[in-house]
């Protein structure tokens, strides 16, 4: 009887060690998979944050030109828009800037 018990126990043991270890196993590789998702956000926010500064460096310097050139040719209008393309490009600046130094954690992520 006390070996039959032994047995039964021994074989439970096992199905029980079988089962977690198959858990475990296929928990780990579903991390994977997200791992390099996450690694495919990082780098999709980082090219897209690079291009939002690009965007507004060009409409700084095109607002800058824009307000020479309306003051070279006393022309008001042109003045006006180059100075709100400037201030366009000074707060898309502003925003890329809060929002990649967000949380420590995303910035230390996306590497900024």
């Amino acid at each position: 009887m006390k070996t039959q018990t032994l047995i039964i126990g021994i074989v439970i043991a096992l199905v029980i060690g079988v089962g977690v270890g198959y858990s475990f196993g296929k928990s780990a590789n579903d991390n994977g998979d997200k791992t390099q998702e996450l690694q495919d956000s990082i780098t999709m926010m980082n090219e897209q944050s690079a291009s939002i500064r690009k965007m507004a460096d060009m409409m700084k310097s095109g607002g800058a030109a824009m307000q020479e050139m309306g003051m070279k040719y006393k022309d008001d209008a042109a003045v006006s828009y180059g100075k709100d393309l400037k201030t366009i490009g000074e707060k898309y600046m502003k925003e890329d800037a809060e929002a990649s130094g967000g949380s420590g954690y995303m910035r230390d992520m996306m590497g900024h």
